[in-house]
């Protein structure tokens, strides 16, 4: 989209609601809303079409690599560090090795001081192993000089049981065998020649097969004719990465600055990725901590059960808004499809990444826009029965609404930010869809269903409201059920914490203690037995690196397989070790046609950056419950705050106890869930104790019979806002993929549990706290509203 259109229409709109907000005659203010949303709308609709929204490799297909370098060794034998520099070499032998051509969509940063994060958006299922060696090979050339005994002496070592030459080292041959057993050489152990001096390399054929031309620099050819002068009619093994790949004779003194490696058993692929590394080198070898592969027709197969999970819960809505505000839940419903205009919109214009994670947060974001339209309704009615006319009662409701409605989006609002400042990965895509929500849809609950309301009263088109009503007119005593819920939540609470107890390291997934992870996606119809799988993998033998950077090879090791039924078919998935899953996920994809799985997922995390993450996701926790305290002290008095700050506590430790009690892992996934949770039952909090203050300035009564007439005002909100929250959560945990359903049960869990905190958690600790410390809430909120509301000149 040109940017300088871009920039007027953002001007234009900005003018426009400068405008609204500043206008006080209404049917000034209803024209210039009218023509805000529809040039909003508008706009958006056609950053969509012509920008589209950019898509994460877990939609689109890739890969992505996590890799950390390691202290390499100089050609001294010094360890060589991890500097910034390296790092950016790195980098650039990266974008090298892996983008030759400057033609992909390839994303190389740094991570910390010594990491490296690396996506490949697009790359196909067949060359995501191709990737996986090209990140990992070091590619260290060195030419030592052999031996002139080299195999008498190498007898000689063996007879003598080890003993060897000072100055000299023996060094194997990659892939070539002798007659008994693997060949070896005797050579300098001191490299005579380093490969920093390579200019170029390139692959190429003739009649004795494949070999590698390499191109030296100036001071390298002078070098290489030195060592070539002083050492004539000898062998010179040429090494990479500690294994000799061939040792010719010098048959002269000169080269010219090129020098050939050949070998018997070279095949073109194999040789032309050894011209490609060789010409790029890296000096600090690498370490993949995680990974993360997606087939294409995976991710196409996760915006299929995206939009079906997403059609399907806003088709929820929608009829739910139909039938409980009928007229009204039309108008709800417009500013609901305009908010996910502007969604889509911003996504587009912005060139936000959407993920998997991301169309989670896009239902949860169909869900909690409605809390807006279903607070501001529910004081429409309050207004109405008190015999107001539908113009003022319109009037009120809004402006009474917009104090909870702030301070509830606020909070959700900062645990958003604290989630995508500490998250990584694809978490961040979850954080930006929810806080773009969040804006979108205050603008369509405070601006659109306004200035629509306004238009159809003007019109004549809207003389009178009814809706249903699920909770009867009157005052409950709700905090006189407090202490069974207390008790029922320590219940709940010893049942959490037990099952963690029970299963302990098995509570946790992959992000926190390292593994593998295979997500199978089949075709509609198509079904396997754990048998069938269990026969491709079982006996399959995996390459393994250990710490000195030797190869080994083994087991596939232990594995264990979960069935789900997806919206597109069923999805298997299979849990293994950490270097298993490339094996697992080449077995899968060989043993069974295109017809029966569509298509596959895989994720791997070291456990090395399993507890960074843990300890990251534990940080991320206390710093937005900190946040959301301070706010509320900002805000509220300190008994609220309190009752708040429990209930929250209350929350976030039960939920996840529950989620391993029905089966689930423990993921960083489950963070994100929890920070939403957080959000989610801080703003039903919220709304309660605003009603509260409320009620508390009009005074009439004693504390507890104020606080059960608020608590009993906010009950059928509470439970309209659960109901609306849950449909779309319900559908992705049936119907979405496993990332989906992942997420889709603790948010499920945490809007049960935090409606009911919010009502017999967080009310009861402020009456407690309010009568424990002897002092008059009352009182307080008098005097905080009365300073809040002195003008400046009379301070």
């Amino acid at each position: 989209m040109d940017p300088i259109l871009t920039f007027v229409i953002g001007a234009v709109l900005l003018l426009l609601l400068m405008v609204y907000l500043g206008t006080i005659d209404q049917k000034r203010k209803i024209l210039v809303g009218l023509i805000l949303t529809v040039i909003a709308t508008g706009f958006s609709i056609t950053a969509v079409k012509i920008m589209d929204i950019k898509k994460g490799i877990d939609l689109q297909g890739g890969s992505e690599f996590v890799v950390r370098l390691k202290s390499g060794t100089s050609e001294d034998g010094t360890p060589k560090p991890v500097t910034e520099d390296a790092i950016q070499q790195a980098i650039g032998i990266l974008e090298k090795r892996l983008n030759p051509e400057g033609q992909k969509d390839l994303l190389l940063a740094p991570q910390g001081d010594e990491r490296i994060l690396i996506q490949m958006p697009g790359v196909s299922d067949a060359d995501v192993e191709d990737v996986r060696n090209k990140i990992q090979q070091v590619a260290k050339l060195e030419f030592r000089i052999v031996h002139q005994q080299s195999a008498q002496k190498l007898a000689e070592i063996a007879a003598n049981g080890g003993v060897r030459e000072p100055g000299w080292v023996e060094m194997k041959f990659r892939d070539e065998e002798g007659e008994g057993g693997q060949r070896s050489l005797l050579v300098r152990n001191r490299p005579d020649l380093g490969g920093r001096y390579v200019k170029s390399a390139f692959a190429s054929y003739d009649a004795e097969g494949w070999k590698v031309y390499l191109n030296l620099d100036s001071e390298g050819a002078d070098l290489f004719d030195q060592v070539a002068a002083v050492n004539r009619g000898r062998q010179l093994a040429i090494i990479v990465d500690g294994e000799i790949i061939s040792a010719p004779v010098l048959q002269t003194d000169k080269f010219g600055g090129t020098a050939v490696i050949s070998g018997s058993s070279f095949k073109e692929k194999e040789t032309r990725t050894l011209a490609s590394l060789l010409e790029n080198p890296l000096e600090n070898p690498m370490e993949i901590l995680s990974e993360s592969a997606v087939s294409a027709a995976y991710g196409k197969s996760a915006i299929s059960q995206g939009m079906y999970a997403g059609l399907v819960g806003l088709g929820m809505i929608l009829l739910f808004m139909l039938f409980y505000y009928r007229t009204a839940g039309i108008i709800a419903i417009i500013g609901l499809v305009v908010n996910m205009t502007l969604l889509f919109g911003a996504m587009a214009l912005f060139q936000f990444t959407l993920t998997m994670p991301g169309i989670a947060g896009i239902a949860l974001t169909l869900g909690m826009a409605v809390d807006a339209n279903v607070l501001i309704y529910e004081r429409l009615r309050e207004e109405m029965n008190a015999g107001k006319s539908l113009g003022s009662a319109i009037e009120a409701a809004f402006d009474k609404a917009f104090s909870a409605i702030f301070d509830s989006n606020i909070t959700t609002l900062i645990t958003a930010i604290i989630l995508f400042t500490l998250a990584s990965g694809l978490v961040k895509g979850f954080a930006v869809t929810l806080t773009v929500g969040l804006i979108t849809s205050l603008f369509g609950a405070l601006i659109v269903t306004r200035v629509l309301f306004g238009a159809c009263i003007r019109s004549g088109l809207l003389k009178t409201l009814t809706t249903a009503r699920i909770i009867p007119d009157g005052t409950f005593n709700v905090l006189a059920w407090a202490p069974k819920f207390v008790i029922l939540s320590v219940i709940i609470a010893i049942v959490s914490f037990g099952t963690f107890a029970m299963k302990g390291q098995g509570s946790l997934g992959i992000d926190f203690r390292g593994g593998a992870l295979v997500h199978v996606q089949l075709a509609e119809d198509k079904t396997l037995a754990d048998s069938d799988i269990e026969d491709t993998i079982k006996d399959l033998q995996v390459k393994v690196t250990d710490e000195d950077g030797n190869v080994k090879t083994q087991p596939v090791g232990t594995f264990y397989m979960q069935h789900k039924q997806g919206a597109t078919g069923e999805i298997v998935t299979i849990r293994g070790e950490f270097d298993s899953g490339p094996a697992i996920e080449d077995a899968i994809n060989a043993k069974f046609p295109s017809d029966i799985v569509v298509g596959t997922q895989s994720e791997r995390v070291g456990s090395l950056i399993g507890s960074e993450l843990a300890e990251q996701s534990g940080w991320a926790m206390m710093i937005a419950l900190a946040a959301i305290f301070i706010y509320l002290l900002l805000r509220f008095e300190f008994a609220f705050a309190l009752g708040a700050i429990v209930a929250l506590f209350h929350d976030v430790l039960i939920v996840p106890g529950l989620c391993v009690l029905f089966g689930q892992e423990l993921s960083v996934i489950h963070i994100g869930a929890l920070l939403t949770i957080a959000g989610y039952s801080i703003n039903d909090t919220i709304i309660v104790f605003d009603r509260i203050r409320e009620i508390f300035q009009r005074g009439g009564g004693k504390i507890r019979d104020m606080m059960n007439e608020a608590i009993s005002l906010t009950l059928s909100r509470t439970l309209l806002t659960a109901a609306t929250t849950m449909f779309p959560m319900l559908v992705l945990m049936f119907f979405g993929n496993p990332a989906m359903a992942e997420f889709a049960m603790p948010i499920l869990l945490g809007v049960l549990i935090g409606t009911y905190s919010s009502i017999f958690i967080a009310a009861p600790v402020v009456l407690w706290y309010a009568r424990r410390s002897g002092q008059s809430l009352r009182r307080q909120v008098l005097d905080s509203v009365q300073q809040s509301t002195v003008q400046p000149s009379q301070a």
